[in-house]
């Protein structure tokens, strides 16, 4: 079962310690209709502490005084302020080095934070029925479903996008994936904002210079053998640029954020928090 990283709990810490008054400025000038949507259910989830993610003005001002601690109303009808992961389940992520632990660690800290985080697979599009996580119990459901996903077939990122907008409210979207579809282009993030993680192999790692490298396609299955000379390796690199420009093209709304095989990662889960929270 994928772990968390050790990381996690301190991030996780540090995040709930944050001084409310100064956030209070930044949050209420921010431009999210997300920080400035005041909520009109009546039908009452729960009253619960302050988050960073959180819109200052559902603050129980009375709780404040009383209690000197900042605590939040929550109502069922604001569901779609959650998080959408889209998975990448096609055939390339067989070979994607951490990618379920890194999805489980960032699920932890999400669901820590108070925010509920649905999950969809998807390989040529969605599959299967979305998990829907509420609450920081629930994390065990995250771990087990991405120990049991199986991945194969190919990848169409842009149909898969497409199906959720259409099935999910939700305004904050993860896609995680290797991005090795050609031509891709970041989604339009509408009013919310959307994460592009990829999980990248650098084709170096797979053969040296000089050699010849026989390479089975995991979406299709066809064997290939491939020179690897420095002329081959330039070609690559200029294929990686354009892609990794490709990804980073979604505007001010879209974030990238690229792991390679043996970074640490927890780099990575604070420029995410800090960026939900910008």
């Amino acid at each position: 079962m994928p772990q968390v990283d050790p990381e996690c709990p301190a991030i996780l810490a540090a995040f709930r310690r944050r001084n409310i008054k100064s956030l209070l400025p930044s949050s209420l000038a921010a431009r999210d209709p997300m920080y400035r949507r005041a909520g009109s259910s009546f039908d009452l989830k729960c009253i619960r502490e302050y988050q960073p993610f959180d819109d200052p003005r559902a603050i129980d001002w009375k709780l404040l005084g009383r209690t000197d601690r900042a605590y939040v109303k929550e109502f069922y009808d604001e569901a779609n302020e959650g998080i959408a992961f889209l998975v990448d389940a096609s055939g390339s992520m067989a070979g994607a080095e951490g990618y379920r632990e890194f999805i489980s660690s960032l699920g932890f800290l999400l669901l820590g934070l108070g925010l509920s985080v649905s999950v969809w697979a998807y390989a040529d599009g969605l599959a299967g029925p979305r998990l829907s996580l509420r609450n920081r119990g629930a994390h065990r459901r995250l771990s087990e479903a991405l120990d049991g996903m199986e991945t194969g077939g190919r990848t169409d990122t842009a149909r898969a996008w497409r199906q959720l907008r259409a099935a999910s409210p939700l305004r904050r979207v993860f896609v995680f994936s290797d991005f090795h579809e050609a031509g891709f282009r970041p989604p339009p993030p509408g009013a919310g904002r959307v994460f592009l993680v990829r999980f990248r192999l650098p084709f170096s790692r797979l053969a040296q210079a000089g050699t010849e490298l026989e390479v089975t396609d995991p979406e299709t299955g066809s064997v290939i053998t491939l020179p690897w000379d420095r002329v081959e390796e330039r070609a690559w690199d200029e294929a990686e640029a354009m892609r990794e420009a490709g990804l980073r093209s979604g505007g001010p709304r879209s974030s990238y954020i690229r792991l390679d095989p043996g970074e640490s990662r927890a780099p990575a889960y604070w420029e995410i928090l800090e960026r939900l929270h910008a």
